[in-house]
């Protein structure tokens, strides 16, 4: 019996044995981003059963099925998005990323990394399924261990053990003392990360601080520490409804990079930040 834990509109979601359960009913009860890809106007256990169904059925999350190569890029400006364009441009060399059935994962290739990011939700703790750690090394990616584990530190260590200089390391918001401990290795090692939070969802706002003082890119999801203590420290605000905030120079080039790459119109224009579409966010900001 295979097992993960992740969470969706922050909802707790069980999946076992690719059968979702949802654990604990969300606390968004609208986000935009949700409503364009999924179609949902308003959160529930059942639509957040559906998407995640929807995922084992279209993608084979969570099972040995997983697709390990992806070409489209759904979200504007999501992690795995921006992380895809930059390696495919040189920025990046290696991505630290977590997936179901392997956990912490180092990726050299732009299509595994948008296969293993793009629908990504919160995943908690996942546990080994074989197929998807085969398959990833496969396709020149390293695990960590054999065991599932998620720890995106080790990841970077790894990365930079096996020779990469540009490596990118995501980060859940709560992982605030992560971002300093990773900001610590680089220094010492000569491999300055870039580090990306995401998932920042009900973070306090201490923890918003202390990534916007680590960070080169946050999400600010449904958050709303992230806009008030983030968003007037950026340097770069991508998004009025779910705003990407680029939070150093580095940040800045992998944002305005996807920005090239992006195949849509866009409009860039002079503003204090965070400049936010008052009726357009995600319901309630916690």
């Amino acid at each position: 019996m295979v097992e993960h834990l992740a969470e969706m509109a922050k909802a707790l979601v069980r999946i076992r044995d690719g059968k979702p359960e949802v654990l604990t009913s969300p606390l968004i009860r609208f986000c935009p981003l949700r409503r364009d890809l999924y179609g949902i106007d308003e959160e529930s256990r059942e639509t957040v059963e559906e998407v995640i169904r929807s995922h084992i059925e279209d993608l084979g999350m969570y099972s040995s099925q997983r697709v390990l190569e992806l070409a489209e890029d759904p979200v504007s400006f999501g992690a795995s998005e921006i992380l895809m364009d930059g390696m495919a441009e040189g920025l990046v060399d290696a991505a630290v990323l977590v997936c179901d059935g392997a956990g912490t994962v180092v990726i050299t290739r732009p299509d595994v990394l948008q296969a293993i990011g793009a629908h990504m939700t919160g995943l908690i703790k996942t546990e080994p399924i074989a197929e998807i750690q085969d398959g990833l090394e496969q396709k020149g990616c390293i695990l960590i261990d054999r065991h599932a584990t998620i720890d995106q530190i080790r990841g970077f260590v790894t990365a930079i053990d096996a020779g990469f200089e540009r490596v990118a390391v995501t980060l859940a918001g709560s992982m605030s003392s992560d971002a300093r401990d990773l900001r610590a290795i680089g220094a010492r090692s000569g491999r300055r990360p870039f580090i990306l939070a995401v998932h920042t969802t009900g973070i306090s706002s201490d923890e918003a601080a202390a990534l916007a003082e680590t960070c080169d890119i946050i999400w600010s999801c449904a958050s709303r520490a992230v806009r008030e203590v983030v968003g007037e420290r950026a340097v770069l605000q991508i998004g009025v409804s779910i705003p990407v905030f680029a939070m150093t120079q580095e940040g800045k080039r992998l944002v305005l990079n996807r920005a090239l790459h992006f195949k849509g119109a866009l409009v860039i224009h002079r503003s204090s930040l965070p400049h936010l579409h008052a009726n357009r966010q995600p319901r309630p900001l916690i």
